[in-house]
């Protein structure tokens, strides 16, 4: 699957990875980056966006971070850890976390800087955090009903962005294809003002219709996306210029 090509995220960390030597006088690097949390407690979600500030240090391969979030009562919590291991997965993806229920726990993707974690606020509520937007691998299957054309598409790129409520959302796809043959036809489209609705399991996207950035015939219609397993995994589809569209996808690629 294919990496976004319009995410230019602020953690490029895969050339500093190459590029820093351990006999580097400096061998960090601080970023910030705005965070969704939802905060889960007996099935009830507490979402809130913020920003955090995350300071990798490649000699060390560790991985600290600061910032805030709402609890399961809607009160700012902070957190703060240090030193947090990171150990490679599969060259371009990294885990992190130890055994303490409250420390993060999570992945970040050295292409991208797509970055997810979760922790335990309490001994009853889980917290899920992701760089606010999201997806970066996927599979688009497009069919047509009315003569049974099937096609799987795998230039295309989704990636959603919440607002800051976590109430709507942004779609984004790149190298788009509405058509029966695959081909390419918008470099970069998107649609606005999506329905969003974060749940205990991930989030819900939602629209029964949206116009798109360019003009043309790419509205889309009977919108329905799951961003599963608390983010980590994408199903949906919707329907566009008489096709329908099925996605599958997840924000790592772990195998």
């Amino acid at each position: 699957m294919k990496k976004l090509s319009f995410l230019l995220l602020s953690l490029l960390v895969v050339s500093m990875l190459t590029g820093c030597k351990k006999d580097d006088p400096v061998n960090t690097q601080t970023v910030n980056m705005v965070i969704n949390s939802r905060a889960i407690q007996d099935g009830e979600v507490t979402f809130s966006q913020s920003t955090f500030q995350f300071l990798l240090d490649y000699t060390n391969m560790t991985l600290d971070m600061t910032g805030y979030y709402k609890d399961a009562s809607g009160q700012s919590q902070s957190l703060n850890k240090t030193a947090i291991k990171l150990t490679n997965k599969n060259n371009l993806i990294y885990s992190f976390g130890s055994n303490d229920p409250s420390s993060p726990t999570g992945y970040i993707d050295m292409s991208t800087g797509v970055i997810w974690f979760h922790f335990a606020h309490n001994s009853t509520t889980q917290v899920y955090c992701s760089y606010y937007p999201m997806y970066a691998y996927m599979t688009t299957k497009i069919s047509n009903p009315d003569n049974g054309f099937v096609y799987n598409h795998e230039r295309s790129a989704y990636m959603f962005v919440l607002d800051a409520r976590g109430e709507t959302c942004e779609m984004h796809i790149s190298n788009f294809a509405p058509n029966v043959t695959g081909t390419i036809m918008q470099g970069e489209i998107s649609y606005k003002n999506l329905k969003v609705e974060p749940t205990n399991l991930g989030y819900k996207i939602t629209a029964n219709e949206a116009e798109s950035s360019i003009k043309g015939n790419y509205t889309i219609t009977d919108l329905n996306i799951n961003l599963n397993d608390q983010g980590l995994i994408i199903d949906g589809s919707f329907k566009c210029a008489d096709l329908e569209f099925n996605l599958t996808g997840k924000m790592f690629a772990l195998d």
